[in-house]
């Protein structure tokens, strides 16, 4: 419990209310990077990701916007590393070729 209590004391946001910003997050990074590290069929992914959140904060007020910024994140990680090995990978190819 006190690694959470230092996760939310560390990662804080001005509108959060209950003080578990930090560990919403964290726990929500991992799906977002996932869900970027995919380059095709990733949409799907994401409304289905956005609807579930959407349809859980109409039924718990829980303040879904953590969760989604978390998958935010997580999202814009993955997108980054999975471009750059494109990026890398054409690089080789091009280099096979030469």
């Amino acid at each position: 419990m006190e690694m959470v209590n230092l996760i939310n004391r560390l990662i804080r946001h001005n509108q959060d209310d209950e003080g578990d910003f930090g560990i919403r997050v964290l726990i929500h990074i991992p799906i977002g990077f996932f869900m970027g590290f995919l380059l095709f069929n990733d949409q799907g992914l994401i409304n289905m990701f956005l609807k579930y959140e959407r349809n859980e904060d109409a039924h718990t007020q829980d303040e879904a916007w953590k969760d989604i910024f978390g998958a935010l994140v997580g999202f814009v990680i993955g997108r980054m590393i999975s471009l750059g090995l494109f990026v890398l990978l054409i690089i080789w190819l091009i280099g096979r070729l030469l």
